[in-house]
């Protein structure tokens, strides 16, 4: 149903429906507790006290947060200056996902203000429609776009985008891994035969950086560069990450247990590359948007009715502008990089956080280096 035909709906009817995507919701959520509860294989990844600590620890505070109001427009005003629409130029950043949701926004700021961002994109053709769009309502950027198109779930697409990436000449400034699937309710292999949320959110996005390194190396030099990995509160409801069960095999699959898994590997990389370039004028680090309603997980409606649809989950709701503000806070705010050399890792509200259970670096040392080392013999073959 169009969203013109909901407002045109009358009001029982709209009540109604409301009942019953709550409805829709909440039984998934049931299901789901008593998996965590019951299911071996899933209590191994996600427990009820990892569960209920991580989401607690990271959605509470996010409501009750400083800068839970900030937009994404203002944190880059912030940086360079209400109006200063050059701030950013000569600046490169690439965008995953960037034709939509919280890639688009991050996209939109970020070229508002003068800087260079490649659009690394599934499909062409949205991507165009989706600036076109933009300038319709804003008129002409400062800042260039260049659109490239890239399959995260297809290892085989990385190495050719980064190749005409390579081919621009360009330096890098800002690398965002923004783009993700959430928890289909089913095992899906990758063209590579891999379970596709681990290609398409922590795979793709490790090869993608490993063949990137060496262009931010050399930006490093003469900038500073930024790598932003898009994380979850569900990463923070992940118990454990075992390296030696990458990817997840088809019998052992359950959707949120394993969607924590990916994002709990998110900030792990993240973690471990900023050990690994400590001295090299990169800094590294994961977010956490919020629960935005920007078509994540669409193929999971006990989920999506869930997390989007219900009246309970809204206080924890947030616009995609909000969302996609401490991505660019972590990817140009000043005091990220000291906060990150000093320790951060995990970011919401345009702040550093504890990053919980299987995120905790205390924890996750040795299980990052493991996971690296098992990422980088499953993506060797498309280097």
């Amino acid at each position: 149903m169009s969203s013109a035909s909901v407002n045109d709906a009358p009001t029982w009817q709209r009540l109604l429906d409301a009942m019953r995507e709550e409805g829709i919701g909440w039984s998934y959520f049931g299901k789901f507790l008593a998996d965590v509860a019951t299911v071996p294989c899933v209590r191994a990844r996600m427990d009820m006290h990892s569960f209920v600590t991580g989401f607690v620890g990271v959605s509470g505070r996010e409501v009750l947060g400083a800068h839970r109001c900030c937009t994404c427009e203002e944190v880059v005003e912030k940086v360079c200056g209400k109006g200063n629409f050059t701030g950013l130029a000569g600046k490169v950043a690439i965008v995953t996902g960037a034709s939509n949701g919280l890639g688009l926004e991050n996209a939109r700021c970020l070229m508002k203000y003068g800087c260079h961002v490649v659009w690394a994109v599934r499909s062409l053709g949205k991507a165009e429609a989706a600036l076109k769009g933009l300038e319709a309502r804003e008129g002409k950027f400062h800042g260039k776009a260049t659109i490239l198109r890239i399959e995260l779930s297809d290892l085989t697409t990385i190495k050719p985008f980064v190749e005409a990436f390579l081919a621009l000449n360009l330096p890098l400034h800002y690398l965002i891994c923004n783009a993700g699937i959430m928890a289909p309710t089913e095992w899906i292999p990758s063209p590579q035969g891999f379970e596709l949320m681990f290609a398409t959110n922590n795979l793709s996005h490790f090869l993608l950086t490993e063949l990137l390194m060496p262009r931010m190396e050399e930006t490093a030099k003469i900038a500073e560069v930024r790598i932003v990995v898009l994380s979850s509160v569900a990463g923070a409801c992940c118990r454990s990450v075992d390296p030696d069960m990458l990817p997840c095999p088809r019998e052992k699959y359950h959707e949120f247990a394993e969607y924590g898994v990916t994002k709990a590997l998110d900030c792990l990389h993240a973690q471990h590359l900023q050990r690994q370039l400590e001295g090299k004028n990169i800094v590294a680090c994961a977010v956490h948007p919020g629960i935005i309603g920007t078509g994540l997980g669409q193929g999971n409606q006990g989920l999506t009715s869930f997390l989007y649809g219900g009246a309970v989950m809204s206080i924890f709701r947030k616009s995609v502008e909000k969302g996609a503000a401490t991505t660019l806070h972590c990817a140009l705010s000043p005091e990220v990089a000291g906060q990150v050399r000093g320790g951060a890792s995990f970011f919401f509200n345009c702040a550093p956080q504890a990053p919980l259970n299987a995120m905790s670096p205390g924890l996750g040392a040795d299980v990052a280096e493991r996971c690296y080392a098992r990422m980088l013999e499953l993506a060797r073959p498309y280097m």
